[in-house]
């Protein structure tokens, strides 16, 4: 099985150095014997690694250096957490060194961070933090637990639950409403009033329940006062939630590993069950919730870093990130077990330790359920900043932009416009010199980051620009720029760019759409020309296109990949012909085009003559970057979030849930997105891996117009559109049928799990 974050991602040279330290120490015992053995025990770690994790530094991972800490940011303390979480190791890291940690550090007792915070570190002193008080409960907010002025200290009368590590913690920060609000405190284990109860989880761990009465604690034990306990609680937490999300990435990206040795050795009916199709592909939907994962804990932890003192954004990152993993780890860890068949329901099968931690750590500072919740209340209405938020100075100069330029009355229309019918649209975004955001700027680009074109694609739709995707741009530009002649580049760059050039696809073939590399059309040289002879179809506004790039046969002789080469041809060709196909919708936007004696220029020819399979696989990559945007999903889901508020749907508990997680759906393949056209922008070509991304929006987007259609009602069956509540109207039955290609076109879903399969998992044919 591939290790794709070593293949695709740009670690800095200190997240190398964690990692892979992390990874080393981590993975010195493979067969889990300390983990099983350590079930049920008191303590339920081992003292003895505990102190080696001291003596490398992580206890203090996340304390200043004069602290005796380590000052990781937080993506280096993810990558760390996900080796730890890989090898299911219980000691208390995320409870002592972030969420005990982080509660004490952000105090406001200067004197009580000097002598116990390097005693932390230094692994002679295990804090415990106790702020629970019902399984489930979130919120900070609602503390019964009481802390009453005595004289210089306080008196704390209450309880506490899921405490973890109570069985054996020197002390707990435990949170207590006071008179003048919610403050942190200190008890010493021992303390006169304390009661610990301890209860055994599944994954030989424990909870512990605090009962506290009449516990008197000191001033000089005061962790924080009302005036920074909030704050620094819901700080300590969300820093908790986005530790727990890594450890959970770590335990699911070696479950999957686990499960995918196993059916590449196990044998049913005479043959290896990795070679079954189903096996195959409910594989692959594991490997990208993993995948998944790894890019929201990555970007959530970049963005976490970015936050400083920004309360807002940091809970945004964290609830983001405890929500896809607390969901993906339990759907890993349950269809690891359901490979392993009726092995993996046996104690002594290593897989099923995984799906016990992954119920502990999915459940624990919040489940999916609560954190999409959550993040939906964060980030308020769909599109829509809060109020008094900074806005982003790209996103700032692009709603200006398009609101002095767009026209109004193409703005969310009812179908996407093509290029030729927004032929002014396109002039003025050349001449602003926006044409091609993701292009090197000595081409004529932008040049911008995948983030940036992330944030202007995020405004433009915002704006209810729905224009057709400009091929020559995001296709052919990006392929001349590293293939073509000098010769070509000056013919056809600058007119990609003015608009001046519509550019169709001629890939798929009635007997070569998922297997491109079966297609018949010829192309036979006869002096300078190729003299061309075939059939494409599914070309997407061939009718109005005036050039087409295409793949075509050269040499009948050789292997199917080896004898293709990609021309481009003039449309008003003689001997081209186009027919248009209406589809569902009753657009006529795919076509057929035929070849009949078509002659094309040598000059013509991209690349070498018979090489143009290595073109059209870097082609594919983008098309399925182009194919994964999140804006494919984005559109229906904004049709759907105004038909729900229309209809004052947004406040019913049950669809609200389904709408948040549909949300996050989107939301997450960004920053999988963002990964992958991270790898193009470094000058990189990216593998099959892209495929992730075709399969995740486009059955995300089905998901959605699914969700619509239900909303609907009797209203999606009308042939017309429904006018929302803000003005504007949304043709239902139009977005759900516009949804039903998308698992197709582009290589089907089905073909894309198959490929995944073999280059990513390594699984046999």
């Amino acid at each position: 099985m591939i290790d794709l974050s070593l293949r695709i991602d740009a670690f800095a040279d200190d997240e190398r150095m964690v990692r892979d330290a992390a990874s080393s120490y981590c993975g010195r015992e493979p067969g889990l014997r300390r983990v099983r053995a350590l079930r049920g025990s008191t303590p339920s770690y081992d003292p003895q690694v505990w102190g080696e994790l001291a003596a490398m530094g992580w206890l203090g991972s996340r304390l200043p250096e004069r602290l005796d800490g380590m000052a990781l940011t937080h993506g280096q303390l993810a990558l760390l957490l996900e080796q730890f979480g890989r090898s299911l190791a219980p000691e208390p890291l995320t409870a002592t060194a972030v969420l005990a940690a982080k509660a004490l550090l952000g105090g406001d007792n200067e004197a009580l961070k000097s002598r116990s915070l390097p005693r932390l570190a230094a692994g002679q002193w295990l804090p415990s933090l106790a702020w629970q008080e019902a399984a489930g409960s979130q919120s900070i907010q609602a503390q019964c637990t009481r802390a009453t002025p005595r004289g210089s200290g306080f008196e704390i009368e209450g309880s506490k639950c899921v405490v973890p590590v109570g069985e054996s913690a020197d002390a707990f920060i435990v949170s207590a409403q006071g008179p003048q609000g919610l403050g942190l405190y200190l008890v010493p284990r021992g303390a006169p009033g304390l009661t610990v109860a301890t209860r055994p989880r599944v994954d030989g761990g424990t909870w512990s329940e605090l009962t506290l009465k009449g516990v008197i604690v000191g001033a000089d034990d005061v962790v924080a006062s009302p005036a920074v306990a909030a704050a620094t609680l819901e700080s300590a937490i969300d820093e908790g939630r986005l530790a727990v999300a890594a450890e959970l990435l770590g335990l699911m990206s070696r479950a999957l590993e686990l499960a995918v040795d196993y059916i590449k050795v196990r044998e049913q009916f005479g043959k290896k069950i990795g070679t079954f199709q189903a096996l195959q592909h409910r594989a692959v939907d594991l490997f990208i919730l993993v995948e998944l994962s790894r890019a929201v804990v990555r970007q959530s932890a970049q963005r976490m870093d970015a936050a400083g003192n920004d309360p807002h954004a940091r809970a945004l990152a964290a609830s983001q990130a405890k929500a896809r993993c607390s969901d993906a780890a339990l759907k890993v860890a349950k269809g690891c077990i359901q490979l392993h068949g009726g092995i993996g329901y046996t104690d002594e099968c290593d897989v099923g330790l995984f799906l016990k931690r992954a119920m502990v750590l999915s459940a624990w500072l919040g489940d999916a359920g609560v954190h999409r919740r959550r993040y939906g209340e964060l980030a308020g209405e769909l599109g829509q900043e809060r109020e008094g938020e900074s806005v982003d100075p790209l996103r700032r100069e692009v709603r200006a932009f398009l609101a002095e330029n767009f026209p109004q009355e193409w703005r969310f229309p009812s179908h996407r416009m093509s290029l030729k019918e927004t032929e002014a649209w396109q002039r003025k975004l050349a001449e602003k010199g926006w044409a091609a955001p993701g292009w090197p700027v000595e081409y004529g680009g932008m040049g911008l980051s995948p983030f940036d074109q992330l944030k202007m694609a995020e405004e433009f739709d915002r704006h209810g620009v729905m224009v057709v995707t400009n091929f020559g741009v995001v296709m052919l530009g990006e392929l001349l720029i590293r293939y073509g002649t000098p010769e070509q580049k000056r013919e056809y760059l600058p007119r990609i760019l003015s608009g001046e050039l519509r550019w169709c696809q001629g890939y798929s073939e009635p007997g070569a759409g998922s297997d491109l590399a079966s297609l018949q059309t010829r192309a036979e040289l006869d002096g300078d020309m190729f003299v061309v002879n075939g059939q494409k179809i599914w070309t997407s506004f061939a009718h109005e296109a005036q050039m087409i790039f295409m793949l075509v046969r050269t040499d009948p002789n050789a292997k199917k990949q080896d004898g293709i080469s990609f021309l481009l041809a003039d449309m008003n060709s003689p001997g081209i012909t186009v027919r248009r196909i209406k589809n569902l919708t009753g657009s006529s936007e795919f076509c057929e085009v035929f070849f009949d004696n078509v002659r094309v220029s040598r000059k013509n020819l991209v690349g070498e003559l018979n090489r143009g399979w290595t073109m059209a696989k870097s082609l594919l990559s983008n098309e399925r970057i182009m194919i994964g945007h999140p804006r494919l999903a984005k559109v229906p889901l904004q049709a759907l979030h105004g038909l729900m508020k229309s209809r004052g749907l947004m406040d019913e508990p049950a669809l609200r849930a389904r709408f948040d997680e549909l949300r996050l759906d989107v939301e997450d393949l960004g920053a999988s997105y963002v990964r992958m056209a991270d790898v193009l922008r470094r000058g990189n070509e990216l593998g099959p891996e892209v495929s992730m991304l075709k399969v995740w929006i486009s059955e995300a987007m089905q998901r959605v117009t699914d969700m619509l259609l239900e909303i609907g009602a009797e209203d999606a069956t009308l042939d017309e559109a429904a006018v929302l509540a803000d003005g504007k109207s949304v043709h239902i039955a139009n977005q759900y049928f516009a949804s039903r290609p998308a698992t197709i076109y582009g290589g089907s879903n089905e073909i894309q799990r198959n490929v995944l399969a073999k280059a990513m998992l390594e699984l046999p044919s």
